[in-house]
């Protein structure tokens, strides 16, 4: 049965399950991307833009997937999730715009690399993972800081490994990179952080 046409509820339970899950959300990806992708690219946004932001809604479907109850159709639900990455979006370029420097999504430059390296993937001062249960307060807040200055995409991939505890696999496929990409970029990551953090973290694994 190909994706098209297999019902989603069945798909979402068996995620729900544990069953098969990257297969699963692969089917779903591919079943909605371009709906969600119509959807930027119908206000506005640029590919590279429509791009990003099709990218965050499935990190955020992804996220909230357990929590999904099928209360409404998964449609309206991913759709509400897209458009409040629409109205975030659009909250962050109005702050932009009184800061007085609008910086568009695509990090073409790097005044623009650095301006988006704001918008995480998960914000660590809300959601505690495994490793805040081994830190102190100002061991997090120097970890927060030290791991919102690297490269987007490589603190999204840090981000889903550390806060959601997802495999490379399942990184690759909400990122939609090559699992070699995540790797590369988790292993940067690290060396980064280890390099930064030495004095506050002595031998803690990241």
């Amino acid at each position: 049965m190909s994706a098209d046409t297999e019902p989603i509820d069945r798909i979402i339970a068996e995620w729900q399950a544990g069953i098969d899950r990257e297969e699963n959300f692969r089917r779903l990806f591919e079943r909605y991307y371009r709906p969600v992708h119509r959807f930027f690219e119908k206000r506005g946004f640029s590919r590279e833009e429509c791009r990003d932001l099709t990218q965050e809604t499935f990190i955020r479907v992804y996220i909230g997937m357990a929590g999904f109850r099928g209360e409404a159709r998964f449609e309206t639900w991913l759709f509400h999730i897209a458009t409040n990455t629409y109205m975030k979006e659009l909250r962050h370029r109005s702050a932009q715009k009184r800061a007085g420097h609008h910086i568009p999504l695509d990090d073409s430059g790097t005044a623009q690399a650095s301006a988006s390296e704001g918008r995480a993937v998960v914000d660590p001062a809300s959601d505690r993972g495994p490793l805040d249960d081994v830190l102190n307060g100002e061991q997090r807040q120097v970890l927060r800081q030290a791991i919102a200055s690297l490269p987007e995409q490589m603190r999204k991939c840090l981000l889903l490994r550390l806060y959601q505890e997802l495999s490379y696999k399942e990184i690759a496929r909400v990122m939609r990179l090559s699992e070699e990409t995540v790797k590369a970029h988790l292993y940067q990551a690290r060396q980064r952080l280890r390099a930064q953090l030495a004095d506050y973290f002595g031998e803690i694994e990241l």
